[in-house]
């Protein structure tokens, strides 16, 4: 056990998001992440799944303790996370990044890293974020259906970075945020999280089947979207693989 506390690593794993799930069934809970070497059924959001080979990703859920109603606002921790990737990235590879709404890092328009916020009781009913986390590390090629819209670590950087001490940098990049998150508000993080957004000029779907285009995020991190002429204000929308209208 670091200074950080229990970090749990697997082989084979359905997914780090189920395995946390059960974590949280047996209190005291005492592991702060647990990472695996392979998913057989990693997700993202809106059901999409993570591909990936055994041994190319850090797959990695953090277990974040919520306070009084912090749980109505987990969903900002998905900027709190990108944040943490991106700083952990910088300092173990010197590789910058860019954000896509909602959960999207970006090298060059390319996705590098994913993120899902899923909400869960322990057995004592206290409420946790489960803060997963997959990272492209070693893949030297991807799968056809991907192969334009990926990218990892290696063929960025030419780095091979090993999983352990990277998970170690990003909890720990994670607990800083955390505490801008609840010392300084959410206003403090999306400031952070925009210096480096490229989600304008995106298009989404939303639940409704319309499609529009990303004009910007709003104070409160909704997504700001064009649709027949008409700004919308969408709390929840999916990213459309391959289209994009740069903004004029």
């Amino acid at each position: 056990m670091s200074e950080l506390g229990l970090i749990v690593y697997c082989g084979t794993v359905p997914s780090t998001q189920d395995l946390a799930r059960e974590v949280l069934q047996s209190p005291p809970v005492q592991i702060r992440a647990v990472v695996a070497e392979h998913q057989t059924a990693g997700r993202g959001r809106w059901g999409n799944r993570w591909l990936s080979a055994p041994g190319e990703s850090l797959l990695m859920t953090i277990l974040l303790p919520l306070r009084g109603a912090e749980s109505e606002k987990a969903h900002e921790l998905a900027f709190v996370l990108a944040l943490a990737v991106r700083d952990t990235l910088l300092a173990q590879a010197e590789l910058a990044v860019q954000f896509k709404w909602s959960n999207d890092v970006l090298v060059e328009g390319r996705k590098l890293a994913g993120i899902l916020i899923e909400t869960a009781a322990d057995a004592r009913q206290q409420m946790w974020a489960l803060a997963g986390v997959g990272v492209n590390l070693l893949q030297s090629d991807f799968p056809q259906e991907i192969q334009a819209t990926a990218t990892s670590v290696y063929l960025e950087t030419g780095r091979r970075l090993p999983i352990e001490p990277l998970a170690q940098q990003l909890l720990r990049s994670v607990d800083n945020w955390v505490q801008v998150w609840r010392r300084e508000g959410f206003s403090k993080v999306l400031a952070d999280w925009q210096q480096a957004d490229a989600t304008a000029g995106h298009r989404y779907r939303l639940p409704s089947g319309e499609i529009g285009v990303a004009q910007g995020i709003d104070p409160q991190g909704n997504l700001l979207l064009e649709v027949r002429g008409q700004l919308l204000v969408v709390p929840s929308a999916e990213p459309v693989r391959g289209l994009y209208a740069p903004k004029g």
